[in-house]
């Protein structure tokens, strides 16, 4: 298993927080996002990481170096990050990833966890997982939705939030027999449907469409957020950071 980081995006929606600090550095409870992320993957045995970075790069790579020095890492760059989304940063992976012939955790590199959520996405039934909060759902979030096993039926935003079981918050299992379709579908959209643009859940809904068969992993009762927007950091601080395993 490979981990999968996705730190390239400027995340100009966060305004000055982020105008000299890549947004996974910013603190919560004493430590940077990414301290959160990388301790709770090498606590669940992945010691092997890809980035795809960006914006800032300079300034991840110095940290990852200086605080996790044993952890084998690789760094891709997005050298379009300022125009393009995570489609664009997954699909940059391709060779390297195909290449090891592991299955990959994909992480959001914004999101705000600890080692329960890793291990409860690793621990889930299903080849390939996306970890899941049940229940209630904003607009604006990728959503999705079940059938009656559990298997998933849709992903995406666009999905109304009354028919959505739950939220997908960025930490998604892919299976190594999963790659190679995937990569395919996002040089399809990429190529023919201006898929660079895209969240890389369009290219899973399209798989899902074409038969792949995507299970959840339900993290709702865990401490795990997604940080968009200055509100999302405060909320972070308030009611996020206290649950953390420290």
């Amino acid at each position: 298993m490979k981990g999968l980081i996705l730190v390239a995006g400027r995340s100009t929606r966060m305004g000055e927080l982020t105008r000299n600090r890549h947004k996974t550095l910013l603190d919560v409870g004493g430590r940077p996002i990414l301290s959160w992320m990388l301790d709770a993957l090498q606590a669940e045995g992945i010691g092997e990481v890809c980035f795809v970075c960006g914006f800032l790069q300079q300034q991840l790579k110095d940290f990852v170096a200086r605080e996790f020095p044993s952890l084998q890492s690789t760094w891709i760059e997005n050298p379009e990050f300022a125009t393009t989304n995570t489609a664009y940063s997954v699909f940059l992976t391709r060779d390297a990833l195909l290449a090891t012939g592991d299955s990959v955790l994909l992480i959001n590199g914004d999101v705000v966890l600890d080692r329960r959520a890793i291990a409860a996405t690793l621990a889930a039934e299903g080849e390939s997982v996306l970890a899941v909060h049940f229940g209630a759902v904003a607009e604006e979030e990728v959503k999705l939705r079940l059938d009656g096993s559990g298997r998933v039926t849709e992903i995406g935003k666009h999905i109304p939030p009354d028919r959505a079981a739950g939220e997908s918050v960025g930490i998604n299992r892919l299976a190594r027999e999963l790659l190679p379709d995937l990569y395919r579908v996002l040089q399809e959209r990429i190529e023919t449907a201006g898929g660079a643009k895209e969240f890389y859940e369009a290219a899973f809904n399209q798989l899902v469409e074409e038969g792949a068969p995507f299970r959840t992993a339900d993290v709702s009762g865990l401490p795990v957020m997604e940080v968009d927007t200055p509100e999302d950091y405060r909320e972070v601080l308030s009611t996020i950071s206290p649950l953390l395993l420290r």
